[in-house]
């Protein structure tokens, strides 16, 4: 594993003092999610919340839209489509380094379709500070005033919600099954370091993502509250749109797959991908894959339509990525070969075009996706 630079230590041990005592107030244990919430999500030195860079190659990890501007204009080829039937206005939740929204305002304003409004809903102030710097000092001013910073989804919100690898991200409780018996991990301290500590389940009925008596033993899954409470946000807010959702995973039947009988917990740290959450605190980051038909579940319930379920790669060559690639100057040797390596990256099933699934929900449209016109696996959920 990488060493972490001194600045990033300081920071990592003030987090666990943080942590340490919060367990030590709650009897010497915390639950997993609540563990992952301080990690990534402590105001002052949470991973996401603090000032760490997290995207691109001196980061962590890199983003489909820091790989090419290809994701961005393929996305919008989409997105003018959606808007011939709603509201011009986009969400984007979790907004990263700003590149997306950097290229998709500049790629729509070039085709003459300018958004009304285009909203980042930001969690960290750091983040937002980076998003402001890059915009403000990339976009001439007539589009920078459509962009405006949000605290919640505005009701009655009426467009297109967007969000790249935010749901893998949001704090997920560990559960684990052995010799018949049902626990929920969480985290002690021992030594001044941290450790798994499990408790008894009484009660399995509030674990709805999965019926915990199918599972097999020495089994352990993840299980996202923060999804269901995320969708119903969702939905209480729009009133007409789409809600276009980007992130790796499975569908219910690969999801739980025995060879996954350990869950998808991953953290990385610049560019080292492992799996245990209880080192580096705050300087690594903390994902897991997302059950994709939990999702799905949970949206209907609510009354959204789940109308699309696809790889990442089907759904960008739908939208017409390999056109774009045919646009480029083919006497520019360097920048068509350079381009081709990054397209290949989004669609190879051995890179993000499998793994990373689009998934479509609709509430109050009536619309036929250029996206999903091939290869849409919904019915599989």
């Amino acid at each position: 594993m990488p060493t972490a630079p001194q600045n990033e230590i300081q920071i990592s041990e003030q987090l666990k003092t943080k942590i340490i005592q919060s367990i030590q107030s709650n009897h010497g244990w915390i639950s997993f999610d609540r563990y992952m919430e301080h990690a990534l999500y402590d105001p002052e030195l949470g991973y996401y919340t603090g000032t760490l860079r997290k995207f691109g190659e001196k980061g962590d990890f890199i983003t489909a839209s820091d790989i090419s501007s290809f994701f961005s204009k393929t996305l919008c080829i989409q997105f003018k489509e959606i808007f011939q039937s709603v509201a011009r206005s986009i969400i984007e939740i979790g907004a990263g380094s700003g590149e997306f929204a950097l290229q998709v305002i500049q790629s729509l304003s070039s085709d003459n379709e300018d958004i009304n409004h285009y909203f980042i809903l930001e969690i960290s102030h750091s983040l937002r500070r980076q998003q402001y710097e890059l915009l403000i000092n990339h976009l001439p001013s007539h589009l920078f005033s459509k962009i405006q910073w949000i605290e919640e989804i505005p009701k009655e919100f009426e467009g297109i919600i967007f969000c790249n690898e935010f749901l893998d991200a949001l704090p997920v409780d560990l559960i684990k099954k052995e010799s018949g018996k049902y626990y929920r991990k969480g985290v002690g301290v021992e030594n001044d370091l941290f450790v798994w500590k499990d408790k008894p389940i009484e009660d399995i009925s509030s674990y709805d993502q999965v019926v915990l008596e199918d599972l097999p033993d020495n089994y352990l899954i993840e299980h996202s509250l923060h999804i269901k409470n995320w969708l119903n946000k969702i939905t209480q807010s729009l009133s007409k749109g789409i809600v276009l959702i980007i992130d790796y995973g499975f569908n219910q039947t690969e999801y739980f797959h025995e060879q996954r009988s350990q869950g998808t917990l991953m953290c990385h740290f610049k560019h080292y991908a492992h799996d245990n959450p209880l080192i580096q605190i705050g300087i690594q980051d903390i994902t897991t894959h997302i059950n994709f038909s939990y999702v799905a579940r949970e949206a209907s319930k609510l009354g959204l339509n789940i109308t699309g379920y696809i790889s990442q790669a089907n759904f960008l060559i739908n939208c017409g990525i390999l056109n774009l690639l045919e646009t480029l100057n083919l006497e520019d040797r360097a920048l068509y070969i350079k381009s081709v390596s990054e397209v290949q990256k989004l669609l190879s099933p051995s890179e993000m075009g499998d793994l990373f699934k689009v998934m479509i929900l609709e509430k109050n449209m009536d619309i036929d996706l250029l996206g999903l016109k091939q290869n849409n696996r919904v019915t599989r959920l």
